[in-house]
């Protein structure tokens, strides 16, 4: 599908005003209104499942690169709306936004017993998750000049796929959003925190009332899980901010994305004020 030719792809390729019209767009360290349209386009994903990518424009201009901004969904869900992101590309005119269809891989009836989670599976950044995402990412960078490194939002399993993701590909992320996992990384045997991911910003939230296991084998209750890894990445060295949500249990809410929101504006002050520093 081509993206820069809507007339190619009208099928696929939905304009869309919506999120109302008010609002503040930080760019380049200045303030102006609010993006609107939002533009919305399918891209060819796994086992008939589209994913979805948010831009404030419907062609890329040519002059500018882009964060690629990527929300991982829940488990049962799909890309569309990109786990409550979607909108961010009406607050930043250098975002684009993915929304990837993860689907779990066929059950092996060969694999050998384990007590964790098995490391094909989606949560565990498994390596069909991970190929699915980076062969969008190289798709989208064909049309869409890209910022060196994406910044990652999950909740729940999108949540336990992201971080996972960054520790293995620290050297692609800029950022990592993750609310409400079942499961961290540093809490199970061969699930280990990656000391080389330090650069990265960890944004991480759970609800307060969120004190349930993902499943009954789980390491910890998520709330409890959330806090012990937040601890173990400041013992480590990590740029971490935690917040927890009064009185919300197991869902994702408006102020976890907002959240990631202030992560994507720190990451973009971030790479400013280094080209400033070289330049």
């Amino acid at each position: 599908m081509d993206l820069n030719h809507p007339t190619d792809s009208r099928r696929n390729f939905l304009r869309t005003i919506a999120y109302g019209t008010a609002g503040l767009l930080a760019a380049r360290g200045t303030f102006a209104q609010e993006l609107s349209p939002v533009f919305e386009a399918t891209l060819p994903g796994d086992h008939g499942q589209p994913d979805w990518l948010y831009t404030p424009t419907e062609a890329p201009d040519p002059h500018r690169s882009y964060w690629l901004v990527v929300g991982a969904h829940g488990v049962g869900e799909n890309g569309r709306g990109a786990c409550g992101i979607s909108s961010l590309v009406k607050h930043f005119e250098d975002v684009i936004v993915l929304g990837p269809s993860f689907t779990q891989p066929p059950a092996d009836p060969a694999a050998a017993h384990t007590t964790g989670i098995p490391k094909v599976l989606y949560q565990m950044s498994g390596p069909t998750s991970e190929a699915h995402l980076l062969t969008q990412i190289e798709r989208i960078s064909r049309w869409w000049r890209l910022q060196p490194r994406i910044i990652l939002h999950g909740f729940s399993a999108g949540a336990q796929f992201v971080h996972r993701f960054a520790f293995k590909h620290p050297e692609q992320v800029a950022g990592v959003a993750a609310h409400s996992a079942g499961t961290w990384a540093g809490q199970q045997e061969d699930d280990p925190i990656n000391p080389a991911a330090r650069q990265i910003p960890f944004a991480l939230s759970c609800g307060d009332a969120d004190t349930g296991k993902a499943w009954p084998g789980a390491p910890l209750p998520r709330l409890e899980g959330c806090h012990q890894f937040a601890k173990e990445l400041e013992q480590q060295g990590f740029d971490v901010s935690l917040r927890t949500w009064p009185q919300v249990a197991h869902t994702l809410t408006p102020m976890a994305c907002a959240q990631t929101r202030k992560l994507v504006e720190k990451v973009r002050q971030r790479a400013d004020l280094g080209r400033t520093l070289l330049g």
